[in-house]
C-alpha cells in the first residue's frame, strides 16, 4: 500500500500550507487515492496535480500503483458524476444560448432518456449527466464533466478539464492540455491529444489513445489497449492480456498483468513487464527492461553493418525475473547499473 505520511511530505519539500492541511485531515497518514480525492474535494487541484507527479515518479514500477491510481481516478469519476450541485435546464433550450452564469452546474431534466445533447462554450462549465446515449461537448477551459449513463460521448477542447464517466461503452475525447480523464466503465474509449494529460481506467477492454507529451496513463482492467505517441509517457497497467504501444522517446512503462504485450518504438525507454508469459518488443533503444516468469524481450542494436535483434528469455542464459537488464557494448544482456550510467 502506498501510504503518504508527514515523512513523505517533508522529503518532497511541500509548502507549509499543504503540510498543515495534510496533518489536519490525515494525522496518521493516508492512502494515495484518499489523499488525492480529498484534495480534489477541497478544491486544491494544483496540489492534487503535484501529488500525481510525485506518485508517478516514485511508484510507477510498483505493482500496486496502477490499482491505487485507478482508485484515485474512480473517486474522481464519482466526484464528477454524483456530487455536482445541479439545477434543471429544459431539454428544448440550447445551452449555447445561456449566459455563463446560468450554465453553472446542472443536470438535464429531459423526459427522453436517449440522445440527450448538451453543449457549452463557457469556462468553468460543469455538468452531471445521467442519461444513456447522451452527447456532451464543451470548448471552454477548466470544465468539469461527469456522466453515469451508458454509451455516452463526451468531447472537451479546453485546458485543465476534468472528465469522469462511470457508464459502459463511453467515448471520451479531449484536445486540451492538462486534462484529467477518469473512466470506470466497461469498454470505454478515451482519446487525448493535449500535453500533460492524465487518464485512469478501471474497466475491462478499455481503449486509450494519447498523442501529447508527458502523458500519465493507468489501467487496472483486463484486455485494455493503450497507445501513446508523445515523449516522456508514463504508463502503468495491472490487468491481464493488456496491450501497450508507445512511440515516444523516454517512455516509462510498467505492466503486471499476465500475457501482456508491450511495444516501444521510442528511444531510451524503461520497460517493466512483470506479468507471467509477457512479451516486450522494441524498435528503439532501451535504458533497461525487466521481465517476469516466462517473459521474453527483443531489443534492436546496430552491429556496424545492419540492425539486428538481441533476444532475452527469462530462465535462459541467466536471465532472471524481476531484474533490470540492458545491452552492453557487445550487445549482450547484463544487469543494469544505475551508478554506471
Amino acid at each position: 500500500m502506498m501510504l503518504i505520511t508527514r515523512r513523505e511530505l517533508r522529503a518532497w519539500r511541500t509548502g507549509p500550507n499543504i503540510y498543515r492541511w495534510f496533518l489536519r485531515n490525515f494525522p496518521e497518514g493516508g492512502r494515495y487515492a484518499d489523499v488525492h480525492s480529498a484534495l480534489i474535494r477541497y478544491g486544491y487541484v494544483d496540489w492534487a496535480t503535484s501529488l500525481v507527479e510525485y506518485a508517478y515518479s516514485l511508484w510507477l514500477e510498483q505493482e500496486n500503483f496502477a490499482v491505487q491510481e485507478t482508485d484515485a481516478t474512480d473517486l474522481l469519476a464519482d466526484e464528477l458524476s454524483h456530487r455536482l450541485l445541479t439545477v434543471g435546464i429544459p431539454s428544448s433550450l440550447p445551452l449555447s444560448s445561456l449566459q455563463p452564469s446560468v450554465l453553472g452546474e446542472f443536470k438535464t431534466t429531459s423526459a427522453n432518456q436517449y440522445a440527450v445533447r448538451q453543449a457549452g462554450e463557457a469556462d468553468y462549465f460543469s455538468v452531471m449527466n445521467t442519461h444513456n446515449g447522451s452527447q456532451i461537448s464543451n470548448s471552454g477551459d477548466e470544465a468539469r464533466i461527469g456522466s453515469t449513463g451508458s454509451s455516452v460521448r463526451i468531447a472537451s477542447a479546453g485546458v485543465n478539464s476534468q472528465i469522469g464517466s462511470c457508464g459502459e461503452y463511453g467515448w471520451i475525447s479531449s484536445s486540451g492540455y492538462s486534462t484529467q480523464v477518469a473512466s470506470c466503465g466497461y469498454s470505454a474509449r478515451v482519446g487525448c491529444v493535449g500535453h500533460d494529460v492524465r487518464v485512469g481506467s478501471s474497466g475491462d477492454r478499455a481503449r486509450i489513445a494519447v498523442a501529447g507529451n508527458s502523458a500519465k496513463i493507468s489501467s487496472s482492467g483486463r484486455g485494455v489497449k493503450i497507445g501513446s505517441a508523445g515523449m516522456r509517457a508514463r504508463i502503468s497497467s495491472v490487468g491481464d492480456a493488456s496491450k501497450v504501444a508507445s512511440a515516444g522517446d523516454l517512455s516509462h512503462i510498467s505492466s503486471f498483468g499476465a500475457e501482456a504485450r508491450v511495444v516501444s518504438a521510442g528511444n531510451d525507454a524503461r520497460i517493466v513487464v512483470m506479468g507471467p508469459d509477457s512479451l516486450i518488443a522494441c524498435a528503439g533503444s532501451v535504458d533497461y527492461i525487466v521481465l517476469g516468469k516466462g517473459g521474453c524481450a527483443s531489443i534492436p542494436y546496430f552491429d556496424g553493418k545492419r540492425v539486428r535483434f538481441a533476444v532475452a528469455y527469462e530462465g535462459e542464459e541467466n536471465i532472471k525475473a524481476g531484474v533490470k537488464y540492458c545491452l552492453n557494448h557487445q550487445h549482450q544482456f547484463v544487469e543494469w547499473d544505475s551508478e554506471a550510467r
